[in-house]
C-alpha cells in the first residue's frame, strides 16, 4: 500500500465508514461515490465475500462484504445498505457499509503498521491503523481488493 498513499502532501485524506461498530477507511483518491439505501441484488453461486451486485448510474458493480472477505463474519443484513464505490485503474468494486463517518486528514506519521494488531487474513486487506479523534481507523489496502481471486 505504500505506493498508493499520496506522499506529496503532509496529510492523507481518508473516507471513513463503519461496519459492525468498527471504523474503516480508504484513501479518498480511490473513492468515487457513496450511495445510501442502495438495493444490493444477490448473485446465486457467488463467492462468500460477494454481497451481491448493484446498479450505480448504469454500471453493474460487484459489492464486497469486507468482513466475510477477511474471514471475520458474514453480513446477513439484507435491507438497503450504504455502498462505497471504488475505482482502481479501470476496474470498479463497491463495499457494503453500515454508515459513512467522515473524511479525515491524517498525518502520515500517525499511520501505524497493522501487523501487530490484526490476523494474517486481515493484513492482506488492511495495511495501517490510525488513532483519530473519531476512534481507531483500519485503513484499507484498496489495490488488494482488486486482485481477489
Amino acid at each position: 500500500m505504500e505506493a498508493t498513499l499520496e506522499k506529496t502532501s503532509k496529510k492523507l485524506q481518508i473516507l471513513t465508514w463503519s461496519i459492525k461498530g468498527q471504523l474503516y477507511g480508504a484513501d479518498i483518491h480511490f473513492c468515487m461515490e457513496v450511495q445510501k439505501d442502495a438495493r444490493v441484488i444477490d448473485v446465486p453461486q457467488s463467492k462468500s465475500y460477494v454481497a451481491g451486485i448493484v446498479n450505480l448510474r448504469g454500471d453493474v458493480v460487484t459489492v464486497l462484504d469486507l468482513l466475510s472477505l477477511m474471514d471475520l463474519e458474514k453480513d446477513t443484513q439484507k435491507e438497503k445498505s450504504v455502498i462505497i464505490r471504488m475505482k482502481y485503474q479501470e476496474k470498479q468494486i463497491a463495499i457494503k457499509a453500515d454508515n459513512i463517518s467522515e473524511v479525515l486528514e491524517i498525518p502520515h506519521q500517525s499511520l501505524e503498521s497493522a501487523d501487530l494488531h490484526l490476523s494474517e487474513k486481515e493484513l492482506q486487506y488492511i495495511s495501517y491503523v490510525a488513532n483519530t479523534p473519531i476512534g481507531l481507523v483500519l485503513i484499507l489496502n484498496v489495490e488488494e481488493l482488486f486482485v481477489i481471486k
